[in-house]
């Protein structure tokens, strides 16, 4: 994994930054503000690593046209969810203020047959805010400052829940999905009109853990965006979205119109444009109704084998009264290469995914801090590459803290 100079000087401006943040704003009173909230609990989860439910044939298995039959092991557990967030803010004067963050959420897994499903991610956002303009409580506010990220998750079979090893060499690659991320972000929220409206924007430098015998997903990631929001009835709003992004790998090399990567193939390069639009409505005080639309479209770049189409849809719905708070979400997405081949080898059907996820989670608040919490999460995914044709549940309940 590459450490350069931005990766350094972006950690040192938001070390910089929260930490002034946090000392002034405990220093200057109502001139600041500080809070930090955490949540854990204890959960079970259904298939850790996303094996497959039933024997299937291999096509994908080397040396290409052996086509073994693989019985997966569904492995189930408990496990620790935990999240953990800072915030503090400072105001210079009344129009520039400091603003940083930092978080670490991931789950820990009590069984050690499960140890290989650990996962684990760290944030650090620090910068300014400028208030352009005022109308009342609202605000146009620029932002302008650095993240920096750390995630941490071993590749795994699926199949077995071991740690990944490379087909030719057996060596250990299993650190190769995980990766420290550097960079600058802007945003611009406009909120004094009508109708709300945005743009942003990201430059992130991915550095992953180098395998050695195996291509490393180091790559740069850029993207930019617009938002904008409108009433359309009293109690009735449209959120609409565009995103443009582009990841630039440095290392790895697509793939050719049969499938295969080969390092005589140009390094890979992904574009992403994706549109979103979701429709809010006011139920009634204790009732919020979310329809959501979203579809992204990615080129490969090369012979496009991995261009793919995705749409997701679905509804989400929102409950609060008193003491008790209550989400409940439905999502089904799909997603077709219309040149891409199964496990990946020429002569198999398309390659298509498509799934459905079901979200729910309840809360009751136990004093003016505190909250006890339940949720429940359950996602399919059907696929013709039968290595990623799974389910899973997790249900957690655990207790949240906010300060």
């Amino acid at each position: 994994m590459k450490i350069n100079k931005p990766s350094h000087l972006a950690t040192c401006i938001i070390a910089m930054a929260i930490s002034a943040v946090a000392a002034n704003s405990h220093a200057a009173g109502d001139q600041g503000m500080f809070k930090w909230s955490a949540s854990a609990g204890m959960g079970y989860d259904s298939n850790a690593y996303q094996a497959p439910g039933a024997p299937y044939v291999d096509y994908a298995a080397l040396p290409i046209g052996l086509n073994p039959t693989i019985t997966p092991s569904v492995e189930s557990g408990y496990f620790v969810p935990y999240e953990i967030e800072v915030v503090a803010e400072q105001n210079r004067d009344r129009d520039i203020r400091f603003a940083g963050s930092a978080t670490a959420d991931g789950n820990l897994y009590l069984d050690s047959a499960l140890a290989n499903a650990n996962e684990y991610n760290f944030r650090l956002r620090g910068g300014s805010e400028f208030v352009l303009a005022r109308a009342g409580k609202s605000e146009n506010v620029l932002y302008v400052g650095a993240l920096l990220g750390k995630h941490k998750q071993l590749y795994v079979d699926h199949d077995s829940g071991l740690a990944k090893t490379d087909t030719v060499s057996g060596s250990d690659i299993s650190e190769r999905y995980s990766y420290i991320g550097t960079g600058i972000e802007a945003k611009y929220e406009h909120r004094t009109g009508k109708i709300d409206y945005g743009f942003n924007g990201q430059y992130i430098l991915n550095n992953y853990e180098d395998p050695v015998v195996v291509s490393q997903l180091d790559h740069t990631y850029y993207t930019v965006g617009a938002d904008a929001s409108l009433a359309l009835l009293a109690k009735t709003r449209l959120s609409l979205s565009f995103d443009h992004a582009v990841r630039d790998y440095s290392d790895r090399h697509s793939r050719d119109t049969q499938g295969r990567y080969s390092s005589a193939n140009p390094l890979l390069l992904y574009t992403f444009n994706a549109v979103g639009a979701t429709l809010h409505n006011r139920i009634s005080s204790d009732w919020l109704l979310y329809l959501d639309f979203d579809h992204t479209q990615r080129t490969d770049d090369y012979v496009n084998y991995n261009d793919y189409k995705e749409s997701r849809y679905g509804a989400r719905v929102l409950f609060e009264k008193g003491r008790y708070k209550a989400r409940l979400a439905l999502h089904h997405w799909g997603r077709d290469y219309p040149n891409g081949f199964a496990f990946d080898v020429a002569g198999q059907g398309a390659k298509t995914f498509s799934g459905n996820k079901l979200k729910f989670k309840a809360e009751m608040e136990q004093s003016t801090n505190a909250s006890l919490w339940t949720e429940i999460v359950y996602n399919v995914q059907n696929a013709t590459d039968l290595r990623y044709d799974y389910d899973r549940t997790q249900i957690m309940a655990g207790m949240s803290w906010t300060y």
